[in-house]
């Protein structure tokens, strides 16, 4: 063996001889816990998507329709005092509906007089139908997609009552969110290390040690959001028409927290 290769094969293994003691030393003087805090809240910002369709031949008269039914929207909107910056009405598609046939037929044998039995399959009856539908005009669908947000429970209530007349095609689930999550995230984090702490004190205690210096706060949540959703009931417009009730939502952090322990 040349000196070279001892001299580097003894610098690894003093290199893992004092990786070694250093982990086994710092094991033994500290303390490793999780902590999670929790703030219950209740959702303040509201979201509903409703879509108008309508299908026929002439692209011109769906998008009379279509506006004519956009325009009775925005208008119950802005009714309850719903700012235009609070909706959303941009949001088109146009599209050609695909029709089947009436009549599918899978074959047809019929007796023709002095020229026997004679067999026709389906296909064939299909193609010549397609030949007459080529002059046939296609059938189109134009939808166009409305978002009004709202900052109360109560204008979505009185917004789905007056839209019940306009007999829009779909209304989507009603999201509901919080104004300022990241603050009460930040709340929740605080309750996360307080409780962490509260624990290593215990189970330091229990250990027969005082607890020492913080060493490492690691986050393990994230301030991720998923709003929720409610289901849009169509109701009357009689007195005892449905309230909703929003319920609550709880913001969760959870974080890493390390101690030493004192001498």
């Amino acid at each position: 063996m040349s000196l070279f290769t001892f001299i580097r094969t003894a610098s690894a293994t003093v290199l893992c001889i004092f990786l070694l003691f250093s982990l086994t030393a710092y094991a033994d003087v500290g303390i490793e816990v999780s902590g999670q805090g929790s703030v219950v809240v209740t959702p303040d910002k509201f979201s509903l998507t409703l879509t108008i369709t309508e299908r026929g031949r002439m692209p011109s008269k769906l998008k009379v329709l279509v506006d004519k039914k956009s325009d009775m929207v925005v208008a119950a909107a802005k009714s309850l005092s719903i700012e235009e910056n609070n909706i959303a009405s941009a949001r088109v598609n146009l599209r050609i509906v695909e029709e089947d046939p009436s009549i599918t037929v899978q074959g047809l044998e019929y007796q023709k007089a002095k020229q026997g039995n004679i067999y026709i399959d389906g296909q064939t009856i299909k193609q010549q139908t397609n030949h007459i539908n080529e002059h046939k005009k296609p059938l189109f669908e134009l939808s166009r997609q409305i978002t009004v947000n709202f900052n109360d429970i109560e204008q979505y209530d009185h917004f789905l009552t007056q839209i019940i007349k306009v007999n829009v095609s779909h209304i989507s689930a009603l999201s509901m969110s919080v104004a300022g999550r990241e603050e009460y995230y930040q709340q929740a984090l605080l309750q996360a290390i307080s409780q962490a702490k509260q624990k290593a004190q215990r189970m330091s205690k229990q250990a027969g040690r005082d607890l020492g210096e913080l060493i490492l706060i690691k986050e393990l949540s994230s301030n991720h959001y998923r709003p929720m959703y409610a289901k849009a009931m169509m109701s009357d417009s009689s007195e005892t028409s449905h309230t909703s009730l929003t319920g609550s939502q709880t913001i969760t952090a959870r974080v890493l927290v390390e101690f030493s322990f004192k001498e």
